[in-house]
């Protein structure tokens, strides 16, 4: 009973922590559906609606990024675009640029592409993201959709240390690691088990889900 307790008190934990993250998200995807419901909108336009909620995220922590990426040709001006804030200085990306200069072609991307296929929000990660930041990050990612058309999605970009600061102690408590659905490792108190690293449930004496979201916590066997 102890242990059902235990990692049972964690998943609700892990659960609000991203919940809340996606609370923000539904915020963002709301203001979007209103305001692409009034016609075609401009990148100028969406910035404007989404500034200061981006700025007020970034402000509660836990995010290092957040905001909107469109869809290919959502926005009557740009084929591609990101009004996505990044990092202390809330610097905001606009242009779909690569640090070389390319053109990126984000839609091919897990954060985009699963969420543009299921229509549901999805957790991403943890990965390096090579664009931005050149660190494990985890990518939580929601589709803003009016009719069939996916006009994009609002995003959420979170580093693997800020979610170690926050869970690692409870996961050290219950003898936890938690990973995607995918069986990839995110956060764990196990120094074997690297972020990143792919796991077999198989090779699991114990698995819990966390709410709905594409995250468990488990009890590795490991020799």
């Amino acid at each position: 009973m102890r242990t059902e307790t235990t990692m049972g008190a964690l998943a609700r934990d892990v659960s609000d922590l991203f919940e809340g993250l996606f609370v923000a998200l539904e915020d963002m995807r709301q203001c979007l559906a209103g305001l692409f419901a009034q016609g075609p909108a401009v990148a100028e336009t969406v910035v404007e609606a989404l500034r200061e909620r981006a700025r007020a995220r970034l402000d509660a922590g836990l995010v290092l990024g957040c905001g909107f990426v469109s869809s290919k040709d959502a926005l009557a001006d740009r084929s591609l675009y990101l009004a996505w804030w990044q990092g202390e200085g809330r610097r905001l990306l606009g242009e779909a640029g690569s640090p070389d200069g390319d053109l990126l072609d984000y839609t091919r991307r897990e954060w985009f592409r699963v969420p543009e296929r299921t229509r549901q929000r999805h957790v991403t990660g943890p990965y390096v993201d090579y664009v931005c930041t050149d660190e494990y990050v985890v990518t939580l990612s929601q589709p803003v959709v009016a009719g069939d058309r996916m006009l994009g999605i609002v995003g959420a970009d979170t580093l693997v240390e800020t979610l170690e600061d926050v869970l690692l102690a409870g996961l050290g408590a219950a003898g936890a690691t938690l990973v995607s659905d995918h069986g990839r490792v995110m956060v764990s108190a196990d120094h074997r088990l690297a972020a990143g690293k792919l796991i077999d449930f198989a090779d699991c004496r114990e698995r819990t889900g966390c709410g709905d979201l594409p995250l468990s916590l488990v009890r590795v066997v490991t020799s």
